[in-house]
Order: C-alpha cells, then structure tokens, then sequence
C-alpha cells in the first residue's frame, strides 16, 4: 500500500480535522507578535542570496568556519564564515531536496530525483549515488560511510570513497504518517533514527545492523490521524543516552547502549529539540519552548508567548535560546528562565529549518526566499 503523508510545514489546511491543524500550527493568519521589552537589538552581520528554495527543507552545514549551503534550484555555495564572502557556488543541475550534510572532507545534497551527490571542499564532484526514492534530508559521514535516509523508510550506508552501496536498511511505515525531514544522527559509531509509530532505531554504522529499537511513544486515540504518534525531528545524543520527541507523543530518552528507556516526558513535538550544557529546549505542538533537566526532565521554564507562530526547533547559546519561525522572525529568549528578550526580522518569509551554529557567537538561519543570514547578539 502507498503511504500517505502529512506534511508539518506547508501550513495546508486540513478539512474536518481543525484539532490536529491546530497541533501542527496550520493557522491561516498570523498572530500578532507578543510584546516584550526589547533587551537589545540583534546583530545581523551579513547575508547571502543562495536561490530559490521551493518546497524544499534545506539547511547549512558548517566546517571549521566554512558555510556550505544550498537552495532548492540547484546552487551549491561555500561561504567564508565570518565576512560571508563566498569562496564558489556551483549550479549542481538538480532539484534539491536535501542537504546540506558534511563528514569526512564531503559536501552532499541530495535531490528530487534520488540523486545523493557528493563533492569535496573546493566544489569538486566526487561522485553520484541514485537511489529510487525522495530524498528529504540531510546525508551524514563518519568513518568511512556516507548515511542517506528515503522518505520509504529505507536508510542506506554508502562507502564515501568510492560512492558504493554497504548496507540498506528498511523501516516498514505505515499507511498514513508524517513526512519525515529529519535524517539521521551519527555518532560514536552507531546511526539514530526515529521513524513513524514513535519507534527509535539504533544501527550499526559499518554494517547497517539493528543494535536496539525502542519506543518513544506508543499511539493512542480513535482515528487515523489521533493515533500519528511518529518521530518527525533529529534525535538528540550525549554522553550516555539518546533522546527523541514524538509528534502526538511523547519525549524520552534511552540508555545509548541498550536502548533502554531512562525517564519520559509527556511533550509532543513535530519541530524538535536540541541538547546544550545539561539542558533540553524542546520547541512544542502549541509552539511553547521549554526548557528541561537532561538527565531527568525536570521542567525548568515553558514561553508560551509564540503560540502558533509555527517555531523552529531552538538553537542554544550561552545566554540566549533562538527559534525562527513560519512569517520570518527570529526569537531570542533567556536561557535562564525563558523571558522573550529580542527579535528581529529577515526577508518576511517562512524559516523552516532550526538555527545553526557557527561559533561560539555567531549562528546562521536560512529563509524560504533563499537568503542565508549570519547574526548575533550584541
């Protein structure tokens, strides 16, 4: 049977079903910007034009102070972090759909067409892989083994010197779930990946072979569309477990090894979370941010200013916590207590993909319009 997908971010409407359109911030106008008092004004120390974006989900890569980006027409751009001067742009002759993902000395996108393309550095092609099948998100290298995950499901691991098949995995998903944007993490030898019916994958990173599958949350409810329970975001990895947020579901984290499950939070998300210095920032269904304890949950502080604004997973920094959202601002909050501090605006159009890091300062956010932009707090 052909899977049936729902798509988060193209902000449709969904007739008869005004209960899940509200969890997945499918609203038709956009609400009204929370007050604040404006703390200070964010720097935005240049932006690039990178092309036109499409429907597509893409998000920069960083590598030691270069920015590899690229927009949904084809152009594939290295950038010089710091002064955004770009260092080349080449014009790939696909439509992208995935990427940017960086490892090993490889630059990869992927395409509408199932095209995994990898380049080096200078914007050399290094060689081409083609899978039959959408490509939604960004390939992974380590040790050797490119990573690129289907919308079907399937995740192959592909040797990054010559661009040859490994392994393949299959995930059989179910008949209607949500489109997946968000690939895969690698790390430490292992790839996690969280498909629909809120499962949770550990493979083997050499050989594709399942370590542990666990279940982030099980589905509940009458109807098709009450039941979605999928892992829709990135999982998130530290030292010793791995945690992931289901859409309608829950947020739990395992034990790295065994798969495990250590503690459980019911919080749904389809926009994710990030980790950063024993924190959690989870971006919610209601487009609350919170803030919880790593190791055990324990809530912190929850900003419910952003409602249906249709936020980003938040980007953490020493001081701050920073989401886009769908009509093209940038929020920043304390990461003490959550207090909406800043914001600012880019070009008026949707930012999809969460903020990125550059330094320790500095983090990059990509627009619908295809304008990259480099800010920072004062």
């Amino acid at each position: 049977m052909k899977a049936r997908y729902l798509v988060p971010f193209l902000f449709l409407g969904l007739a008869g079903c005004s209960s899940l359109g509200n969890k997945l911030g499918l609203s038709s106008s956009a609400p009204s910007l929370p007050s604040i008092s404006q703390k200070f004004r964010p720097l935005i120390l240049w932006k690039d034009n990178l092309g036109t974006m499409g429907d597509s989900v893409l998000v920069p890569a960083v590598d030691h102070g270069a920015i590899f980006a690229a927009s949904g027409d084809g152009k594939l751009s290295r950038i010089e972090g710091l002064r955004g001067k770009e260092i080349w742009k080449i014009d790939t002759g696909s439509q992208l759909t995935a990427g940017v993902g960086i490892g090993d000395g490889l630059v990869m996108v992927g395409s509408k067409d199932g095209e995994v393309m990898a380049f080096d550095e200078s914007g050399k092609q290094k060689w081409k892989f083609e899978i039959k099948g959408e490509l939604l998100s960004p390939p992974q290298a380590d040790d050797g083994i490119a990573v690129v995950r289907v919308g079907d499901g399937r995740i192959f691991g592909i040797d990054d010197e010559t661009g040859k098949q490994k392994w393949v995995y299959q995930f059989n998903v179910p008949p209607l779930s949500v489109r997946n944007y968000a690939g895969v993490v690698v790390s430490q030898g292992s790839v996690y990946a969280g498909f629909a019916g809120g499962k949770l994958v550990s493979l083997d990173l050499k050989t594709g072979a399942v370590a542990w599958e666990s279940t982030v949350a099980l589905p509940h409810g009458t109807t098709e569309l009450e039941r979605i329970a999928d892992v829709t975001s990135l999982p998130v990895v530290d030292e010793l477990q791995v945690c992931a947020v289901a859409f309608q579901g829950k947020l739990s984290c395992f034990d790295i090894g065994k798969g495990e499950l250590i503690w459980s939070r019911d919080i749904a998300s389809h926009a994710g979370m990030t980790v950063s210095k024993r924190s959690f920032f989870v971006s919610d269904q209601q487009d609350d941010v919170l803030s919880l304890d790593s190791g055990s949950g324990i809530p912190a502080w929850k900003q419910i200013g952003l409602s249906g604004r249709e936020i980003t997973a938040p980007y953490a920094q020493d001081n701050y916590v920073v989401v886009g959202d769908r009509y093209g601002y940038v929020h920043f909050m304390s990461r003490a207590d959550g207090e909406l501090v800043a914001r600012t605006d880019t070009d008026g159009s949707a930012i999809r993909a969460h903020p990125v890091y550059l330094n320790s300062d500095v983090f990059l956010v990509q627009t619908v319009k295809g304008h990259l932009y480099a800010m920072s707090a004062p």
